[in-house]
């Protein structure tokens, strides 16, 4: 589906980007913390998206966006989202370049608001680099019964915390530290082509989308390797997810940037996820189930899984929506936290 919203000027077809999701947490462990993972660190409101911008079409083949975080930080400094430019005139050959989506994991290839839960995967926050600098050409066959994506972007820098993942860097000064990263996909989607959201919000007839990728990341202060693979199915508003992700991160003798890792780290997560839509009432039921291993070299309390049900009322589809999650985190070694917590949303998407 496209944009719920168009406007047409001669050649120029645009359409606005607006991301609205404010968040109540009525409660929160005590050791709940938002650079583990969790989502929120106690009581309250927390403006969590607040982005604007327009993607648009120059004369049927120029693909085109631009977009801002009003919110982006703990201080609500805004940042830039994305900033890209296309060339989509041959099916086989679609040209991006510019800060846009890395190809690498099917969650975070999806937007923040077409989500069944209110957020991504933790493994998936944490394993994948999201939006970069640099370009891609991906090409789609038969109806995307096979698809292909093949990028290099600036080198993958890393969080100081494992669970706050990859830095979104827009560089706006150059590639200064990380060297380059390349990314290859293959997708199938063989019984026609997928919708944007991961519920099944059409309630279709049965489609299947799986994927599987790669990336190296030469950068300045580590070497990581990446692999992931995902399914997603929808069938009759039923939906489920299955996602892996692999990341290993080799320091290097010499680091460019400052960095606490003096040895390999390989990490390990895996995401299972189903759900329901009743269109009929407009109302979605979801849950997710996660192992996540930060460092399979090192039994700790980072290892441990997480259970996360949720339940959205879809005003207009993913465009206004209203959802609920609990989430249970559980450790797997050490001391067992007080880090379960519960989120409600409001979310306008255009």
């Amino acid at each position: 589906a496209g944009p719920p919203f168009q406007l047409s000027i001669g050649r120029l077809l645009l359409a606005p980007l607006v991301l609205v999701q404010a968040q109540a947490a009525p409660y929160a462990g005590e050791d709940a913390f938002l650079q583990a993972g969790d989502v929120a660190e106690g009581q309250g409101f927390r403006m969590r998206r607040a982005r604007v911008g327009f993607a648009g079409t120059l004369a049927g083949f120029v693909p085109f966006a631009i977009s801002g975080e009003l919110a982006g930080g703990a201080d609500a400094s805004a940042r830039l989202s994305e900033a890209w430019i296309g060339y989509a005139h041959f099916p086989f050959a679609h040209l991006y370049f510019g800060a846009h989506d890395v190809p690498f994991s099917r969650s975070a290839m999806t937007g923040a608001g077409e989500g069944a839960l209110i957020e991504r995967p933790l493994a998936v926050r944490a394993m994948a680099p999201f939006r970069q600098v640099g370009l891609h050409v991906e090409g789609h066959f038969h109806d995307r019964a096979f698809s292909y994506f093949a990028g290099m972007f600036n080198g993958f820098q890393r969080s100081d915390q494992f669970f706050a993942g990859y830095v979104e860097n827009a560089a706006s000064l150059g590639n200064r530290f990380d060297n380059v990263a390349y990314v290859a996909r293959l997708a199938t989607e063989p019984l026609g082509p997928m919708p944007r959201s991961i519920q099944d919000l059409a309630v279709s007839r049965p489609r299947l989308g799986a994927g599987a990728s790669y990336f190296f990341s030469d950068g300045g202060t580590r070497d990581i390797h990446g692999v992931g693979a995902d399914v997603l199915l929808h069938a009759a508003g039923a939906h489920a997810l299955v996602e892996l992700l692999w990341n290993q991160s080799d320091p290097e003798r010499a680091p460019t940037q400052p960095t606490g890792q003096l040895a390999p780290v390989t990490s390990l997560g895996l995401v299972g996820e189903v759900g329901y839509f009743v269109r009929r009432i407009k109302l979605g039921v979801s849950a997710r189930f996660e192992w996540l291993d930060p460092n399979l070299d090192l039994s700790d309390e980072t290892d441990g899984w997480a259970l996360t049900a949720g339940a959205s009322y879809h005003f207009i589809d993913n465009v206004l929506k209203a959802q609920a999650d609990f989430t249970h985190r559980q450790e797997a070694h050490g001391v067992a936290l007080e880090n379960d917590a519960v989120a409600l949303q409001l979310q306008l998407n255009l």
